[in-house]
C-alpha cells in the first residue's frame, strides 16, 4: 500500500503522541508499504525522541502559531527554570498566575477552533496537495488530536478522492477532556460530523470509545491499542544499591484530574516505617507537580517524594525499568472508562508491579486485573497492606521479581500496527469491491 501519514505530532518531539505516530509510520515502512508523512516543525517540546523512520519521507511543514501565549508558556516550562526547582518549596500559585491562566483559557475559547494546531491547516493542507501531485497514495490516515490533521485529511479527500482513516487517539467533543462552554461544542459537533462521515473508516484505542463513534458515524470503527517496543528498553534491569522501596511514576500529572491521595493516606498509616519508601516523579507541569506536592504535605509524607524533570522518553524506560514499582494515577471520572493512557502499555512492557490508583471499572484497571500486572485501589488500608508486603520482601534482601511476559503479550507496538494495517486493507478492498 502507498499510505500518507498527517500526524500534528512526529519525533524527534518528546510527547506520547510522537512516540505512537513515530513507531506507527516506522512499522508500516518495515512491513514493505510505501509510505510518507506531512508533519509540523518547530514545536514546543523537548527534541529527544529517536527518529526511526527514514527521514527522506517527512515532510515537515512550518505552522501559524494561533495560541502563541499558551506555546511561550510551554516553551518557558521546557527551557527555563526546572519544574523540579519549581515546586520544591511547595509554594501556592500566586492569584496573577491564575488570572494569567483563565485569560489563556478564553484566548483559545475563542481563537483556537477546533484545537491549538488549526494555524497548521493552510502548510499541512498545502504539503499534503504537493505530495499527491507527485506521488498518489491509496489511502490517508491522519492522527488525532489535534482534529485539525482530520480536516486536513477531509480536504484532500474532497479534492483528489483519496479514501483516508481518521485515527482518534482521544474523541474529538466526546474526549474526557474537553472543557469549552456548550456553545462551542455546538460548532464544533457540527464541524466533527461534518467531517469524520467523509472517512473511510475510523480508528481509536479502546472498546469503548469504538462504540461511542459507532453510535454517531455510519463507518467501520477499528480498535488498535497502544503499545510499547520491547526494542525500547535498556538489555539489564538496573538494581539499586540500596533498600528503599521505590516508587516511579514518569509523564504528566494533570492538576484537579488526578491524585496520588490515596497513596500519601497509605503511606501516613505506615507511620516511621514510610521513611522507607521513596516515591519520585518524573514530569512537567507546574500546576500537577505542585498539586502533588500539596497532597504530600497534607498527609506528612512530602519527605519520601523526589520530584524531578522530565526525561527523554528511552530514560524514562530505563527509570521503568529498574523502578520497584510503577505509580499509575487514574483519573476519578466515567467519562475516562474507556482510556488508556500510552504509559500503561509502557508499564507493561517493563515489566514491574503497577499500582493504579483510582477507580477499578475502567479499561485500564480492567486490563491491569486481567494480566495481573499489580493493584487497582483507591483504599489506603489496602495499599498500605500492599506496601507492606513489597517493603518486607526488600528488608529480607530480596529484589521484587518482574512480572512474566505474559502480562505483555500481544501488546507491541509491532503487533498493534499489524491490526491497523489489516484494518486499512479491509477499507481499501471494500472500496474495490
Amino acid at each position: 500500500m502507498r499510505i500518507l501519514l498527517l500526524s500534528y505530532f512526529f519525533p524527534p518531539y518528546n510527547i506520547i503522541p510522537s512516540v505512537r505516530a513515530g513507531k506507527t509510520a516506522t512499522y508500516l515502512h518495515r512491513f514493505g508499504h510505501d509510505v510518507r508523512v506531512v508533519t509540523a516543525r518547530p514545536l514546543p517540546y523537548p527534541v529527544d525522541l529517536p527518529v526511526e523512520f527514514p527521514p527522506d519521507r517527512i515532510s515537515a511543514t512550518r505552522w501559524l502559531d494561533i495560541s502563541w501565549p499558551h506555546t511561550l508558556a510551554t516553551r518557558v516550562r521546557h527551557r527555563g527554570a526546572s519544574v523540579a526547582g519549581l515546586v520544591g518549596s511547595a509554594q501556592p500559585l500566586r492569584s496573577p498566575y491564575h488570572l494569567a491562566i483563565r485569560l489563556l483559557d478564553i484566548y483559545r475559547i475563542l481563537l483556537a477552533f477546533p484545537d491549538d494546531a488549526i494555524g497548521w491547516f493552510p502548510f499541512g493542507w498545502a504539503q499534503g496537495e504537493r505530495v499527491l501531485k507527485e506521488w498518489r497514495p491509496d489511502i490517508i490516515v491522519a492522527s488525532s488530536g489535534p482534529p485539525t490533521s482530520l480536516l486536513i485529511a477531509a480536504a484532500l479527500r474532497q479534492r483528489h478522492g483519496v479514501p483516508w482513516v481518521g485515527e482518534l487517539r482521544d474523541l474529538w467533543t466526546d474526549n474526557h477532556y474537553y472543557t469549552f462552554p456548550m456553545w462551542r461544542r455546538v460548532l464544533e459537533t457540527w464541524l466533527e460530523r461534518r467531517t469524520l462521515r467523509t472517512a473511510a473508516g475510523l480508528i481509536t484505542v479502546s472498546e469503548p470509545l469504538a462504540q461511542t463513534l459507532r453510535l454517531r458515524y455510519d463507518v467501520p470503527v477499528g480498535v488498535v491499542l497502544n503499545g510499547f517496543d520491547p526494542a525500547d528498553y535498556p538489555p539489564a534491569r538496573r538494581l539499586q544499591p540500596d533498600r528503599f522501596l521505590r516508587i516511579v511514576y514518569t509523564g504528566n500529572v494533570y492538576a484537579g484530574k488526578r491524585s496520588a491521595v490515596a497513596l500519601f493516606a497509605a503511606l501516613q498509616r505506615l507511620g516511621a516505617r514510610a521513611g522507607q519508601v521513596r516515591v519520585a516523579f518524573y514530569g512537567w507541569g507546574v500546576q500537577g507537580m505542585v498539586s502533588i506536592m500539596s497532597e504530600a504535605q497534607r498527609y506528612g509524607v512530602a519527605h519520601v517524594l523526589e520530584m524531578k524533570d522530565a526525561v527523554p522518553h528511552q530514560e524514562a524506560l530505563g527509570l521503568q525499568r529498574a523502578a520497584d514499582v510503577l505509580l499509575l494515577l487514574l483519573w476519578n471520572d466515567p467519562r475516562e472508562r474507556g482510556v488508556y493512557t500510552g504509559k500503561l502499555f509502557e508499564y507493561l512492557g517493563a515489566r514491574r508491579p503497577i499500582l493504579a490508583i483510582g477507580p477499578a471499572d475502567n479499561v485500564a484497571a480492567m486490563l491491569i486485573r486481567e494480566r495481573q500486572a499489580g493493584m487497582v485501589s483507591s483504599d489506603p488500608a489496602e495499599i498500605a497492606d500492599q506496601l507492606t508486603r513489597w517493603l518486607e520482601a526488600k528488608e529480607r534482601g530480596a529484589d521484587i521479581p518482574d512480572l512474566p511476559a505474559s502480562v505483555a503479550a500481544g501488546l507491541s507496538r509491532e503487533e498493534q500496527t499489524r491490526r491497523l494495517e489489516q484494518f486499512l486493507i479491509s477499507r481499501l478492498c471494500e472500496r474495490i469491491g
